[in-house]
């Protein structure tokens, strides 16, 4: 490398790291003001959430107790486990200064990712704490809850997609190095929660890998493929030795009976269990007290004595079950067994369930409105305007055995996020077919964009599929991505056709010797304009 490439490699990346410190110094000044006006971190999680073993057990033994998880991937349990052992804080203190790292962290990554799409440096800080100060987003830092965790691995992974530098002489020796950052981010992301599906990390390691194969080395490949093989690979292999499934999550079956069975009319599913389609397990619902399906289930003893399979309720003020106790996986089978005939039955129903939580992914949670911090409640009506919020109902009248019980529920839903959802699965899926069909050389836009588009349409889609009722948990996840992007799609197009792009973007855009490019504009603007 020349000098000259060396001094302009050095003042990028030192842009770079001013705007992604700024952007993180913002967002925890920000956070921090909402902490000192009213806003706590409640605890109250560790001591029911469904996704952990029970507190006592996993902050005692989190190595051993993590071993013995087959209910969820293990990253999350371990961290919360470790915290609990090992930390010299308070539990409230702890988990609140995880989630504000988290959400730092986020909120720099994503300045950079903005700044190597192209975005002024003001700009790139701006959209930034536009997708991760949004109160929905910000609220899953008052819970030891793995939203935060997540949404900062997608946007870790975006940052890391966009490392190779284009205009420096070595990008393609950095692109092995790039390809090891994805396969590391995105292996975390699927072992911190289940939604990811290894089948999308196959797919996020071959839009990599076809986008470099031109000049990725073959060391670097094969540490990229193995650190999931290795890790998610083992992880399952080690459940099937275990416990006989080799999956990351063995409540499949259960979250999918939930999914679907409590739309269904009364009578029906009464038909369907005297007919014999359905067990016992499907009339008493999902998720409830072991006790409830011992009656309906073989005789069971756990296999194993460690506390984390063999404690069946949690030490809590109310009977909150152990969904990692042994004895339920016979009953998550057989309740994903009884899912199955019901959609075949019924599909109707199956397509019903699916639309109510199409909408409920829209739904606004309100907490901005109830906190004790008032700047919060401020950023809340903020927001309101922004995500163009309109009032609308969620109702579950006319199920036969709903969850939530009959009721109407008045809630908010953005037509913001429907736009730019519908944006950003459309550029994804247009850059995804670029990146496909490209025979030889990248454009770094079109991959993090291809990138960025699957990743929240897959989001969607896996998060319908299979719930009711969690989507509007779910899309947090996505929502500093799909807000600060889509921003950006719709900047570029409107700058672009009133001819005021140079105050917004840096367009200058030069490429490494070899590749097949000497200057070209750029693919953002390209798929924000067929797009529209």
């Amino acid at each position: 490398m020349s000098p000259a490439d060396e001094s302009r490699r050095t003042s990028r990346f030192d842009r770079a790291r001013r705007v992604g410190a700024t952007a993180a110094a913002l967002w925890g000044a920000v956070f921090l003001v909402i902490c000192t006006t009213g806003q706590r971190l409640s605890t109250e999680y560790l001591g029911f959430g469904w996704q952990l073993i029970p507190y006592e057990i996993l902050s005692d033994d989190p190595i051993r107790s993590v071993w013995y998880l087959h209910i969820q991937p293990p990253l999350w349990n371990l961290v919360v486990g470790m915290i609990g052992k090992f930390s010299p804080l308070p539990d409230g203190i702890s988990f609140l200064l995880l989630q504000a790292g988290f959400g730092m962290v986020a909120a720099g990554l994503l300045a950079i990712v903005l700044l190597r799409l192209r975005c002024r440096p003001w700009l790139a800080v701006a959209f930034a704490l536009l997708g991760t100060a949004n109160p929905e987003y910000v609220r899953n830092a008052f819970e030891p809850t793995y939203e935060m965790a997540v949404g900062c691995g997608l946007i870790a992974l975006a940052w890391a997609v966009t490392l190779p530098d284009r205009s420096d002489g070595e990008a393609a020796a950095r692109r092995g190095r790039a390809f090891v950052a994805v396969s590391a981010v995105a292996t975390a992301v699927v072992l911190t929660r289940s939604l990811y599906h290894p089948l999308w990390l196959v797919v996020v390691l071959g839009l990599a890998w076809w986008a470099w194969r031109d000049r990725i080395d073959r060391r670097s490949l094969a540490i990229g493929v193995l650190v999931p093989v290795l890790l998610v690979g083992g992880w399952m292999a080690k459940n099937e030795v275990l416990f006989g499934r080799p999956t990351l999550s063995s409540w499949f079956g259960m979250n999918l009976q939930r999914g679907v069975i409590p739309v269904l009319g009364l009578d029906e599913l009464n038909r369907l269990h005297d007919e014999g389609k359905v067990s016992d397990v499907a009339m008493i619902g999902p998720f409830g007290n072991y006790g409830l399906y011992r009656p309906v289930m073989p005789p069971c003893a756990p296999e194993h004595s460690h506390p984390a399979l063999s404690k069946e309720v949690r030490d809590y003020p109310i009977v909150v079950p152990n969904l990692n106790y042994e004895c339920f996986l016979p009953v998550y089978d057989q309740a994903g067994a009884d899912a199955r005939a019901v959609i075949r039955a019924y599909p109707g129903v199956w397509l019903e369930g699916r639309l109510w939580s199409a909408r409920t992914w829209f739904a606004v949670n309100q907490l901005a409105d109830e906190s004790p911090s008032w700047p919060l409640r401020q950023l809340g009506n903020v927001y309101q305007v922004i995500r163009l919020d309109v009032p609308g109902t969620l109702s579950t009248n006319g199920w036969g055995t709903p969850i939530y019980g009959n009721l109407t529920v008045t809630t908010r839903f953005s037509l913001t996020m429907v736009e730019l959802s519908l944006l950003i699965g459309a550029v994804g899926f247009v850059t995804t077919w670029k990146v496909i069909r490209r025979r030889s050389g990248d454009r770094g836009d079109e991959l993090v964009l291809a990138i960025i588009g699957m990743t929240a349409t897959w989001t969607f889609v896996v998060g319908v599929v299979g719930e009711l009722g969690e989507q509007a948990r779910f899309r947090t996840m996505t929502d500093p991505l799909v807000l600060s992007i889509g921003a950006l799609l719709v900047l570029r197009w409107l700058t672009g056709r009133y001819g005021h792009s140079e105050a917004f973007f840096d367009e200058r855009y030069t490429t490494p010797a070899g590749d097949e490019e000497t200057t070209e504009s750029s693919p953002v603007a390209t798929s924000a304009s067929n797009s529209a």
